[in-house]
Formats: C-alpha cells, sequence, structure tokens
C-alpha cells in the first residue's frame, strides 16, 4: 500500500464543493497510479474476446486531494482526458470498504462488501452502489452524495462530497480514523463502460484529521 492519502480537517466545506475554488490550492494533490483492469477479471468471454485486441484504461494517474469539517467530506478528482459526448460518457467511482477485508481487484465479496460512489459526465446525480464481486454492482444505501464538475481544456476537475458517518448502511467516514479507498476511471471517448477501466490495484490508505 502507498503512502496514505490525507483528509484535511477545514472549518467549512461549502467553499471547496466547487472544484475550482482557490482554496484547493492549500491541499497537496496525491498522485495514484493507474492501470487496466486486466481482461481475464471480466465477467463475460464476450467482453474478454472484444477488447483483447484493443487498448483500454490507458490513463496512467489520477489526482486526488481530501478535506473534511468535522461534518462532511469532499474529494477532488483531476485527470486528462476530457471526452466529447457520445454513447458512453466518462466517468469515475470511488470505493470504500464496507465490511470485511475486501479485495479491490475483485470488487469485494459476498463476506466483504464495497461501496462505490460513482460519477458520470451526463448525469448530475452521484449513484451509490454495492458490489459483492466481479459483475454484482447493484443499487447502494441512499446516501446524499453531490458532485460537481469542470472540464477544464483537456483535463476534469470533479469534486464528489457526501456525509460523515455511515447513514442509510454507506460505508463509513469518521474524524480521525483511517480507511480505505480505491478509484476507477472510465474514458467514454473509447467506449469504455463496465468492467473496461482504468483503475488503482490496491487500496490506498484514506487518513481524516482528527
Amino acid at each position: 500500500m502507498s503512502a496514505p492519502l490525507a483528509s484535511r480537517r477545514v472549518a467549512n466545506l461549502a467553499p471547496l464543493l466547487d472544484p475550482s475554488h482557490a482554496d484547493w490550492e492549500r491541499h497537496a494533490a496525491t498522485r495514484i497510479a493507474l492501470a487496466p483492469t486486466p481482461l481475464g477479471l471480466q465477467p463475460t468471454p464476450y467482453v474478454r474476446n472484444t477488447w483483447k485486441d484493443r487498448p483500454y484504461g490507458a490513463l496512467l494517474a489520477l489526482d486526488v486531494a481530501s478535506v473534511h469539517d468535522g461534518r462532511g467530506w469532499a474529494l477532488r478528482a483531476s485527470w486528462e482526458g476530457v471526452s466529447a459526448p457520445g454513447d458512453f460518457p466518462d466517468a469515475l467511482a470511488i470505493a470504500l470498504p464496507l465490511a470485511g477485508r475486501p479485495v479491490l481487484a475483485t470488487m469485494g465479496s459476498a463476506e466483504a462488501p464495497i461501496h462505490y460512489l460513482r460519477w458520470r459526465a451526463d448525469r448530475e446525480a452521484v449513484s451509490s452502489q454495492i458490489a459483492h464481486g466481479i459483475g454484482s454492482s447493484a443499487a447502494g444505501p441512499p446516501i446524499a452524495a453531490h458532485a460537481a464538475a469542470r472540464a477544464a481544456g483537456t483535463r476534469w476537475q470533479l469534486v464528489v462530497s457526501r456525509p460523515l458517518g455511515a447513514p442509510h448502511g454507506a460505508a463509513a467516514l469518521q474524524a480521525g480514523v483511517s480507511t480505505q479507498i480505491g478509484f476507477a476511471v472510465w474514458c467514454g471517448g473509447n467506449d469504455e463502460r463496465a468492467g473496461i477501466k482504468a483503475f488503482s490495484i490496491d487500496w490506498l490508505e484514506l487518513a481524516l484529521d482528527a
């Protein structure tokens, strides 16, 4: 596991819900390495055959910064690759362990599920999803999660926010407590969707200031 992603405490989260707010420059971003999801982990022969000679998941890194104010949490992600509108949107998912010790690469298991917050460029809402293994994503617990995105030239700046605690059975985030976090990014301009994506291969520690 790489160095922790620090979530610094701020007095007021509200200004930082804007991805272009100048205050984000006071919080150093952590560069997170990404790689294509292995074809062997794709759930169907059709997907494996369709993509075996086609490049995907080419994004190599994601820049992430995180803050909280004791009540809510916000994460800003920035990456290269703004796709023109098409059949498939650019998207990003944030993974947090829901229970047990889930394996990120296999999207958890029945005993150790993963909670995802997923943003898509063609929707304002953030979806809450639970995975119990590869290809098993389903609707997750309701949570007051929000997103604000800005395309700055060829680069996305995205802020995803949610309350602290474990509302309605969501993955727990608590001031002064560390957890794990992972990421996935889809390039819509390359027709990426479902398991065809770039992802952080292993969990990163997310350390929330007390």
